[in-house]
């Protein structure tokens, strides 16, 4: 049954990324004519579906809660990191437009390299300091002119389901651009792939958003104290869906 089901859910992926490369023409085309407010949110829309598509084809149950904690206007997302398939989740659920800054590795992947970085992606080296500097400074700027960017201040997926102390050089994209930070909790989204012997199966999901954390109330801290703050309202996340629903 896992065996039918990967097979299935790579079928259903392979299509919805082939559906993207005929995309690509579009995209390349509203970006050298000038057009490309236009060609980032048509861009949006398809990641939107992409990564509900990808998502609902594992089978899994998808639990969102706390959207209305969303505030108007750009924001940096903060998540706990479990799986390939957090991105998949913040994507198709979140109700806002989102790019990423992501590791570098996933900028060898073809195609999805491509759409990516037309939904405003970025890749940070995070062995390069100054390379790591310039993305942080090129994503606030994004954040400043409206794109809301997702973060994983743990700097990589958990290996163990725990999560692991997030980086103080993660907060400084939000700091930088002076703009709310949205703490996010992810629950279960490890057993679809990762905790099922790397096939995949269906999982019960929770993502719960927290209330945000406005500029002035961080604005005065430091950045070991920020992360601190935002590490402890993910946690409190957690321990909120674990109460309401058994995931763990």
């Amino acid at each position: 049954m896992k065996l039918l089901r990967t097979l299935y859910w790579i079928i259903i992926a392979f299509l919805a990324t082939l559906l993207g490369a005929f995309c690509l023409p579009v995209f390349w085309f509203l970006n050298i004519t000038g057009r490309k407010s236009q060609r980032q949110k048509l861009a949006s829309r398809y990641a939107h579906w992409w990564g509900r598509t990808v998502l609902v084809a594992t089978g899994s149950k998808v639990t969102v809660k706390g959207i209305k904690h969303i505030p108007p206007g750009p924001v940096v997302f903060m998540a706990n990191h479990l799986s390939i398939f957090d991105t998949m989740l913040l994507l198709g659920y979140i109700d806002k437009s989102v790019a990423f800054v992501a590791k570098k590795e996933l900028a060898r992947v073809p195609v999805v390299n491509s759409l990516m970085r037309h939904v405003g992606c970025l890749y940070l080296d995070r062995q390069d300091i100054r390379q790591a500097v310039e993305i942080i400074n090129l994503a606030a700027e994004q954040v400043r002119k409206g794109l809301s960017m997702v973060i994983f201040p743990e700097g990589t997926r958990s290996q163990t389901g725990e999560m692991a102390e997030f980086k103080s050089g993660s907060m400084k994209l939000a700091m930088k651009a002076h703009v709310p930070i949205v703490p996010v909790r992810i629950q279960g989204t490890r057993n679809i792939y990762e905790g099922n012997g790397y096939r995949i199966g269906p999982a019960q999901i929770s993502l719960l958003v927290s209330p945000p954390i406005m500029p002035g109330d961080y604005e005065e801290m430091g950045t070991s104290r920020v992360a601190k703050m935002v590490r402890e309202m993910v946690e409190e996340g957690w321990q909120q869906i674990a109460l309401e629903t058994g995931i763990d």
